[in-house]
């Protein structure tokens, strides 16, 4: 992505996964990046971590002003924000309360929701935003429909404020991993009645016969961040390993 000293990364989900990964690419290409997140964040651990936790609920809208403002009084303006902030639940719709339901659609949507509404009026011409989808979202998954619906919303989400923010010289887009080795879908596999069926078909999905290592859907984020992506926007990229080309 080249050198970003200067600029300014908010990345939510950060504490593990592929928020972390990608906390951790930008902070080694030199932003200063600002790790929003429920959870104990751990340390980024590089040579030069120039990374800030900032405790936030995305589904809060206190919670993440509060942070919006702490970031504009200590840097004033945001280049780059990202989205990955989510929760998954295995339950099908006759067990599924409206509470629950309402839940994931209040952290994974209306979460991306407040964090533009609060973050982009801190960003300047040629900044982005970059919001986690999935493969989800095109091919559906058994028992997993409210996460599943949320993720279609994200695409449609991003595709309307890639509209709206053009106008302020504000590309945004998302990224569909297919399945990714983080502790997200290591707690999903292990509901599965054999989780090692489970495992073994979730590489077996992909062309490439694995699944996704966090820090390879941290680069293409970062790809869609950089300046390389400065004609694309309102597209959703797939990095799914040949997912979709086996539907």
């Amino acid at each position: 992505m080249g050198s970003l000293h200067g600029k300014v990364a908010v990345i939510t989900g950060a504490a593990r996964g592929m928020g972390l990964a990608t906390a951790s690419r930008l902070a080694q290409d030199g932003a200063t990046v600002y790790r929003l997140d429920r959870a104990p964040a751990p340390p980024i651990n590089t040579p030069e971590d120039s990374s800030f936790y900032l405790a936030t609920d995305v589904s809060d809208e206190a919670s993440v002003q509060a942070s919006a403002n702490y970031i504009k009084t200590a840097h004033g303006q945001v280049d780059y924000l990202v989205n990955i902030a989510g929760i998954n639940q295995l339950q099908r719709i006759a067990d599924t309360t409206p509470e629950s339901w309402d839940r994931m659609m209040a952290v994974n949507v209306t979460g991306m929701f407040l964090m533009m509404k609060h973050i982009v009026p801190l960003m300047p011409n040629g900044a982005a935003i970059v919001n986690m989808a999935s493969v989800s979202a095109y091919v559906g998954s058994d028992g997993y429909a409210a996460y599943v619906t949320t993720k279609g919303a994200v695409i449609s989400l991003t595709q309307s404020v890639a509209l709206e923010f053009a106008a302020h010289g504000i590309r945004v887009n998302a990224v569909a991993p297919g399945w990714v080795a983080t502790q997200f879908t290591q707690d999903g596999i292990a509901l599965a009645d054999d989780p090692d069926a489970a495992r073994a078909g979730a590489n077996k999905a992909h062309v490439l016969n694995r699944i996704a290592q966090p820090e390879e859907v941290a680069n293409a984020i970062a790809f869609l961040l950089s300046g390389r992506a400065s004609f694309i926007t309102g597209e959703t990229l797939f990095v799914d390993g040949g997912f979709m080309v086996k539907r």
